[in-house]
């Protein structure tokens, strides 16, 4: 677990270790979900989509602390609007390497 998220579960779960482990456990798996839906919908041009599994990503990182993830994930937010394929491609490996480390 990464230690910015376990400092942040921990203050807003009050030290309740089985809390936090089942709450990073959702959170990770969530974000191996989000990026196949990112690359499933940058296949496809669904920019929209692209833009709402952006913001998905972004809220469950700030809810956990990662805030390297939600910051990634804003940058694919604009990207997406701007329909930046090479910006988005990028982006979406960087989501994914940081998915690697969680």
């Amino acid at each position: 677990m990464k230690d910015c998220c376990r400092t942040y579960l921990n203050e807003q779960l009050g030290d309740d270790a089985e809390a936090v482990e089942a709450v990073y456990a959702e959170y990770v798996s969530s974000v191996g979900v989000k990026i196949a839906e990112a690359n499933a919908a940058l296949a496809a041009g669904a920019w929209d989509t692209l833009d709402r599994v952006a913001h998905t990503v972004k809220g469950n990182s700030l809810a956990v602390g990662d805030k390297q993830m939600a910051d990634t994930a804003i940058a694919l937010r604009n990207a997406a609007k701007l329909q930046d394929r090479g910006q988005v491609e990028q982006l979406i490996a960087d989501l994914k390497s940081l998915a690697e480390q969680l």
